[in-house]
C-alpha cells in the first residue's frame, strides 16, 4: 500500500531510513541465508554497506560543491573581465557569435548585464560606491565669443529664438547671410565706393538643461574643444535621467557644425559581408593633423547585428534598408539624420552615411518603437529595456549641432529621455556595450596625436583604436575649412 500520509520528500526519507535499519541490522548479524543459492553472483563481502555509501555521498557532495564554486567564479569572470579588460569580453562575444549565433549571445549578454546591474545597485544602494561627475566640476561655465560667421547656404539654418539662450531682443545678432537676403528697411543707400560691411558677428548659443538629478554640475555647458583662434567649437556636459540608478551618468558633447565638419570611415572588418568591399579603417593624412583633427567616435552594430546599410566614398559596404535611421553627410557639409527613403535618399551629393536600428527621436519626439524589442528594428541585439553601455547621435532643429550621447547602465527609454532633454530633433542610436562605446577628443603633445577619452573611467581598453587602422566602423570630426589660408 502507497503512503500517502506524507509529502514526497518526507516519503523519500523515511526509504532511506528504513534502507539503512535494514542494512545496518545485516552488517551486524551477518545473516545471510545458504539454505539456498543466490541469484545473483555477488559475493558477500563485495556488497556495500551504508558506511561506504557514507562515504559516497560525501564525495558527491565535495563534487558538486566544487561544481557550484566553479559556476559561481565563471559567473564573476564573466562579470568582472569586461569591466577590466573590455577588449577580452569583446573578442570573447565575436567568437561565440560566430558559434552559437547573435541571438543567444545576446541572450547569455542580457543575463550577465542584468547580474552587474544588481551588484551595481547594491552598492550604490548600501553606500559602498557613490555617484560622481565624470569630470570635475571646477571647470569655468561656457562663455562663447562671437566670431565671424562664415557663409553657408543652407535655409536650413535659419535661427529659431525658442532654441536659443533667451537675450533682450536688443542684443539678439542675426547671421550676416540672412540679413543680406532681405530688403534693406529704414537705410540710407549705401554709396559706390563705401567700405564693405563687416559681417554681423554671430554667437552659437546652447540653453542650460533642465538637470534629472542634484547632481553638482548636471546640465551645465563647458567649454570642451576649440579652434586655432581659441574660439569655442564644442562644448560637454553630462545628465543623470534614470531616477534608479544614480551610476547611470549620460555624457553629453555638443558640436557647432558651422565651424565643424563630420566624417564616417568604413573599419577593415566591419560592417561588411564575407565577400562584401571593405574600408580601410584609417583617417586621411590630411585630417590627421593637429588643428584640424579634433575628435573621433564609434560608429554603429557589426553586420551580423541587423545588417544595416553603411558607404563612405562611394565604396558600399553593406546595401541601404528602406525605413531605417541613417545619418547623411553630404559633399557641401550639410548633415541630416532621418529615415532612409523619406528624409535621406540616394543621391550623388551624399558622400557618406550608415544605418543603425530605428530613429530614436523623431521630430522632437521619442518614437514608439523605443518600447519594443523587435529584432527587425533594433537588430539581433539585447533587450530595449536590458541596461548596457548606450551611444547615440542626434541634431537639433536647425542642424547647427551635432550631439552625441553615451554613458553606462542605460536601457533605450532612458537615453531617448536625455536626448530629448538636450533639444534632439532627431536622433539614432550608434553602438552599444563596453568596449564598442568610445569617445576620444584629439590634441597634440609634443608633435604626436594623443587621445583623450570622454569618460576617463569608462572609457579605458584602446583608446587611441581611431589615431591607427581601426576594425570597426567611426566618424570623426575635423575643424571646417581649416586648411584653407
Amino acid at each position: 500500500m502507497k503512503d500517502t500520509a506524507y509529502p514526497f520528500p518526507q516519503r523519500v526519507a523515511n526509504w532511506i531510513k528504513y534502507r539503512v535499519f535494514i542494512c545496518d541490522i545485516l552488517r551486524k548479524t551477518r545473516y545471510f541465508p545458504m539454505s539456498r543459492p543466490l541469484k545473483s553472483s555477488l559475493k558477500a563481502d563485495e556488497i556495500i554497506f551504508p558506511k561506504n555509501g557514507v562515504k559516497r555521498r560525501r564525495f558527491f557532495k565535495r563534487i558538486l560543491a566544487l561544481v557550484l564554486l566553479a559556476i559561481l567564479f565563471s559567473c564573476m569572470g564573466t562579470m568582472v573581465v569586461p569591466e577590466i579588460w573590455p577588449y577580452f569580453g569583446a573578442q570573447v562575444a565575436n567568437h561565440m557569435r560566430n558559434l552559437i549565433g547573435p541571438q543567444a549571445v545576446a541572450q547569455i549578454e542580457a543575463i550577465v548585464f542584468q547580474v552587474q546591474d544588481t551588484v551595481k545597485h547594491w552598492q550604490y544602494q548600501y553606500g559602498v560606491e557613490q555617484a560622481e561627475a565624470p569630470w570635475g566640476s571646477s571647470e569655468i561655465p561656457l562663455e562663447l565669443t562671437p566670431f565671424s560667421q562664415v557663409s553657408i547656404e543652407k535655409s536650413s539654418l535659419t535661427p529659431e529664438s525658442a532654441r536659443l539662450t533667451p537675450t533682450p531682443p536688443a542684443a539678439i545678432e542675426t547671421p550676416a547671410y540672412i540679413e543680406q537676403s532681405k530688403e534693406p528697411q529704414d537705410q540710407l543707400p549705401v554709396k559706390a565706393g563705401s567700405p564693405t560691411p563687416t559681417p554681423t558677428p554671430y554667437v552659437w548659443q546652447l540653453s542650460t538643461l533642465i538637470p534629472f538629478g542634484s547632481m553638482e554640475g548636471e546640465g551645465v555647458w563647458l567649454p570642451y574643444l576649440n579652434d586655432r583662434e581659441g574660439h569655442v567649437v564644442a562644448v560637454r556636459t553630462f545628465l543623470q535621467p534614470d531616477p534608479e540608478r544614480p551610476y547611470a551618468i549620460v555624457a553629453v558633447v555638443a558640436f557647432d557644425l558651422t565651424r565643424t565638419q563630420l566624417h564616417f570611415v568604413l573599419g577593415f572588418n566591419e560592417p561588411s559581408l564575407p565577400d562584401g568591399p571593405k574600408g580601410d579603417g584609417l583617417i586621411p593624412e590630411e585630417d590627421r593633423e593637429a588643428g584640424v583633427l579634433l575628435a573621433a567616435f564609434n560608429g554603429g552594430f557589426r553586420a551580423a547585428n541587423g545588417q544595416f546599410g553603411a558607404m563612405a566614398d562611394g565604396i558600399v559596404a553593406l546595401p541601404p534598408k528602406s525605413e531605417m535611421a541613417t545619418v547623411g553627410i553630404y559633399r557641401s557639409g550639410e548633415v541630416r539624420i532621418g529615415i532612409w527613403g523619406e528624409e535621406i535618399n540616394d543621391t550623388p551629393d551624399l558622400q557618406a552615411w550608415r544605418q543603425n536600428c530605428r530613429l530614436i527621436i523623431q521630430d522632437g519626439e521619442i518614437s514608439p518603437r523605443v518600447y519594443n524589442n523587435s529584432i527587425t528594428d533594433w537588430g539581433a541585439s539585447i533587450s530595449n529595456q536590458i541596461v548596457t553601455r548606450r551611444s547615440s547621435l542626434g541634431l537639433d532643429r536647425e542642424a547647427k549641432t551635432l550631439y552625441y550621447f553615451a554613458g553606462p547602465s542605460l536601457s533605450m527609454s532612458v537615453l531617448a529621455n536625455a536626448m530629448l532633454a538636450a533639444g534632439v530633433q532627431d536622433g539614432m542610436l550608434l553602438d552599444i556595450n563596453h568596449f564598442w562605446v568610445l569617445f576620444t577628443a584629439i590634441h597634440s603633445e609634443e608633435g604626436k596625436l594623443v587621445a583623450e577619452p570622454l569618460l576617463p573611467n569608462d572609457m579605458i581598453d584602446h583608446i587611441d583604436r581611431y589615431l591607427g587602422s581601426s576594425p570597426a566602423d567611426f566618424f570623426y570630426i575635423t575643424l571646417l575649412d581649416s586648411r584653407q589660408p
